[in-house]
This record gives structure tokens, sequence and C-alpha cells, in this order.
């Protein structure tokens, strides 16, 4: 009777612990579904007709989420102020260009131009700029070297460092305009939703959790069981 009254611990903090693993599967789950929806959304944006870069900065001044809407720009690129930002370009290091663009009417914004296999490439002038919104909010991360303004060398989005290096007016909006084809001699990366997500992987992990504490739990109890010769 002892040996049997100490399995009833181990069955109990077993069914605890696949209760909450299966839980946290849920959970993932959901934001598996939430994650597909937002992406969809925001690859729906980029699909729609392009705004005046005006109106897009009154909604981002007003709150409203700007991400991925695609706008378009007159006005006169600074060729003088090129910032330079470390990518993959053809899948070797390479150079984004970047560059501040005074628009007619809606004030400064930081364009990205594209890629270059080329540090120091000057861009050509452009009277227009059609591109998506980008706000690159996210900070440094933990692998990211530190941007060295001295060098004009940047590999993090520190969105108000470069506008300072860049000569831009303050208040300027803290966003990226992401060219999406122009002749400034940077080549345009494609736009796409660049949302990371891995919930169907966690979920599998914690399903899959929650089945290998069970196989332990099970085994425990058989081998108890036939040493002694009770069941739980």
């Amino acid at each position: 009777m002892a040996d049997r009254t100490r399995l009833w611990p181990v069955l109990l903090a077993t069914a605890l612990g696949f209760l909450i693993l299966c839980s946290l599967g849920m959970w993932q789950l959901q934001r598996l579904a939430w994650k597909e929806g937002l992406i969809a959304t925001l690859t729906a944006r980029m699909a729609e007709d392009p705004l005046p870069l005006a109106e897009a900065l009154k909604r981002f001044a007003a709150g409203e989420d700007v991400e991925y809407l695609k706008v378009i720009a007159k006005g006169e690129l600074d060729t003088a102020h090129p910032l330079y930002k470390q990518t993959v370009f053809y899948d070797m290091p390479g150079w984004e260009g970047l560059a501040p663009f005074q628009s007619d009417n809606a004030g400064q914004v930081l364009v990205d131009l594209g890629g270059t296999d080329q540090y120091g490439l000057v861009p050509k002038p452009v009277p227009e700029i059609l591109g998506v919104v980008r706000l690159h909010h996210l900070g440094r991360g933990y692998f990211d070297a530190a941007n060295n303004a001295t060098k004009n060398q940047w590999f993090w989005w520190d969105l108000t460092a470069m506008h300072k290096a860049a000569g831009m007016k303050e208040g300027s909006p803290l966003i990226i305009l992401q060219a999406l084809g122009n002749e400034s001699g940077f080549q345009a990366s494609p736009a796409k939703v660049e949302l990371s997500n891995n919930h169907l992987g966690y979920a599998i992990t914690w399903f899959g959790m929650a089945a290998a504490l069970l196989g332990v739990a099970a085994a425990f109890v058989f081998q108890r069981g036939r040493r002694y010769g009770i069941a739980p």
C-alpha cells in the first residue's frame, strides 16, 4: 500500500505538467493563426495602390499602423549625405544605400535605395520615389556590431542616429521608405513581409514535450508496478 501511495504524487505532477505543456502548445497555435493573419494583411497592403507620402505620414502621426503601406512621393534626393548599412547582396556581403529625400509637400524621409557591392557608391538623383513604409523599430540585435557613424558604417537600424548623420531636419518621421525601384545606381530589394513565424515549431516542441512526459511517467509507473506487483 505504501508503494502504491508513493505513485500518486508522480501521477499528479505528470498530469499538471502535461496540462501546462499542452496549454503552451495551444497558445503557440493561437499565435500562429494571429501571425499568419498579420502577414496576410501586410502582404495585401503592399498590393494596394500607392498613397501620397503626405497621407501616409499623417496616418503615422495619428498613431495608425503604416508598416508596409505603399506610398509615392515627388521631390529631390540628397545625394551629398548617403549612408551605408551592411546587408547581403547576391549572397555576399554588401551595402544598402540610404539618403534623405526632400518631398515636395511632406518634409524629409530617409530612403533605403537598395543594395550594392560597392561601399561608397554615390546615389544618382531621382525625382520620385515609390516605396513601402518600414519602421525598423526593433533596435540592436544580440549579434549586431556597433554602428560607426564616424566611418559611415551602419549595422543595425538606429534611425535617430542615422537622421543626425544624414543631416536631416529635427522632427523628421522615424521611418524608412524602402524603394521598390529607382535609377539611383542601387538595386532595390524586393519588398516582402519580414516577420518571424516560428510558432508552429514552438507548438510542436511543447506538444512533443508533453508526449515525452507521459512516456516517462508511464515507464516509471510500469517499472514500479512490475517490481512490487501493484497497479497505480
